[in-house]
């Protein structure tokens, strides 16, 4: 019997590869898989995520002090306050994920499932969206603003 093409099963594969990258990330750190996870998804990409929002104030603030203007005072002050927004994110992530690792782990599979359920889709395409879409739009999205202002 021919089994009918999913969309959802293009999922497996880069979910199998980001494991396997994990897997070897831990073996080199001397981690397991739920510490590795824990700490390169959340933590380390987290703190990027967290510091590339910080950016375009640093870049605007820069730029305020090679010729200052009111615009670049008021733009400055705005990215503040998109620049605390991530980080704000960041620390809300980090108490909701507290440690033990496994404990951590296992709440972060829990909400990927139920987001799954709710999305009416599988927890491998939620943690591609979530842990390599989401995660690089927004810090493109950064770079970007932060590329624009140091372009001005």
């Amino acid at each position: 019997m021919k089994r009918k093409f999913r969309w959802i099963d293009l999922a497996l594969l880069p979910f199998g590869l980001c494991v396997l990258f994990l897997l070897l990330l831990g073996k080199l750190f001397g981690l397991t898989y739920k510490q590795i996870s824990m700490v390169f998804n959340l933590w380390v990409q987290g703190a990027v995520l967290a510091l590339s929002g910080l950016a375009p104030f640093g870049i605007a603030v820069y730029k305020m002090m090679e010729s200052f203007s009111m615009w670049w005072l008021a733009l400055s002050a705005v990215l503040l306050i998109y620049g605390i927004v991530y980080v704000y994110a960041f620390i809300k992530m980090l108490q909701h994920y507290h440690l033990p690792f496994n404990a951590a782990f296992d709440l972060c599979v829990d909400d990927l499932q139920r987001l799954a359920r709710k999305w009416h889709t599988t927890y491998q395409m939620v943690n591609l969206l979530i842990f390599i879409l989401f995660y690089l739009i927004l810090l493109g999205l950064n770079i970007l603003i932060s590329y624009y202002l140091y372009s001005i």
